[in-house]
């Protein structure tokens, strides 16, 4: 299923995500970082010096803690396969409909996509935790694995507070145009790998 023009809009921002490797003191400042970035590129930074990157290229998610391929599905029209590795964890998902279903390292990943306005809405399990999150043209929220967001967007980027257990803490998001090719349930099964390890 394609996506609407003002997601696929919406998809071209920042979003932030899960915890990856701490900036050093002498890091690119946040405004260096989000300027660089080309259309394909997927950013999550937060204010605690974490960064999570990716490019988003046709078929295919690569960076530095991530390397996942999205192949047509047999069976149902429009179906995806999502495989690979992300955070050091074997993925192997199956998006068809508004339906993904599959492991995450040894973990299920299951979750049921419906329609909301002009976003998406995702419930069910991701690695193996509770999850129910909602991406629109204005906000970021919800459940992600272990992390919980409440993200504006602003701009380019998706802006907020993001608690994974503990205080919360600032962060920001950027979404690359490359997402919006893929199936609604393709699309929430990766933003639940890059947003809730």
């Amino acid at each position: 299923m394609r996506l609407s023009p003002v997601l696929a809009l919406a998809l071209a921002l920042p979003l932030t995500a899960a915890c990856g490797a701490a900036l050093g003191a002498d890091h690119p400042a946040r405004e260096d970082i989000f300027e660089a970035a080309g259309p394909s590129e997927f950013i999550l930074l937060t204010a605690r010096g974490e960064l999570v990157s990716a490019d988003v290229e046709p078929g295919r998610v690569v960076g530095p803690d991530v390397s996942l391929g999205v192949y047509a599905a047999g069976g149902e029209r429009g179906g995806q396969a999502v495989r690979g590795v992300a955070f050091n964890r074997p993925v192997s998902v199956t998006a068809t409909g508004q339906a993904a279903t599959g492991i995450v390292g040894a973990m299920p990943l299951q979750l049921s996509v419906t329609r909301a306005e002009a976003g998406l809405r995702a419930r069910g399990l991701v690695a193996g935790a509770l999850s129910d999150y909602r991406l629109d043209d204005r906000q970021l929220t919800g459940r992600i694995g272990r992390c919980s967001y409440e993200l504006t967007r602003t701009g380019r980027t998706y802006e907020g507070a993001r608690s994974c257990g503990g205080q919360p803490h600032r962060v920001t998001v950027l979404l690359p145009r490359g997402l919006s090719s893929w199936n609604d349930a393709a699309l929430a099964t990766t933003l639940g790998l890059l947003l809730g390890a």
